[in-house]
């Protein structure tokens, strides 16, 4: 199962959390201090979004450097470093798109957190990998956002 996607500033202040497991707010915010301070220093072996692997806290979480942020995404049984790996690629193929205007800042990003959730939503499914592709996630995106059907008098 994937546990859940952590985008944080270089800071690592939490810019964008989405979880899959049942953590209070209180757990997340501890685990999100504790996952900063033990990968911190490898952030800068993660730029130009090298995946970097650890284990914390009995899961495996694979992270990476896009603009000015930082994404980990964590996972469990079925999920080891490899296929996280690949479930990243598009998670940071989809925020590089949505950013493509002003590049990936975390102003920009924080603006677009809406249309991010819209493509993560696609990709990953309570917690299990749905899509990968960009180009089937932009179309289910476009689905989602043409204009609202009207309703027809019968």
């Amino acid at each position: 199962m994937i546990n859940n996607l952590l985008i944080t500033n270089l800071n690592g202040n939490s810019v964008f959390s989405k979880y899959y497991n049942n953590l209070n707010e209180e757990k997340q915010s501890e685990y999100e201090k504790l996952l900063y301070q033990f990968t911190k220093e490898e952030w800068g072996n993660a730029k130009n979004e090298k995946h970097l692997v650890t284990e914390f806290s009995g899961y495996i979480t694979v992270f990476t450097g896009v603009g000015d942020l930082m994404l980990f995404l964590c996972g469990s049984d079925e999920y080891d470093e490899l296929a996280l790996s690949d479930i990243l690629i598009p998670i940071v193929e989809s925020l590089k798109d949505i950013c493509k205007k002003k590049g990936v800042t975390e102003a920009y990003f924080i603006e677009q957190i809406p249309k991010f959730i819209l493509y993560l939503d696609e990709i990953i499914q309570r917690g299990h990998l749905d899509q990968v592709q960009l180009e089937s996630i932009q179309n289910y995106f476009a689905l989602k956002h043409d204009q609202p059907l009207k309703k027809d008098n019968v």
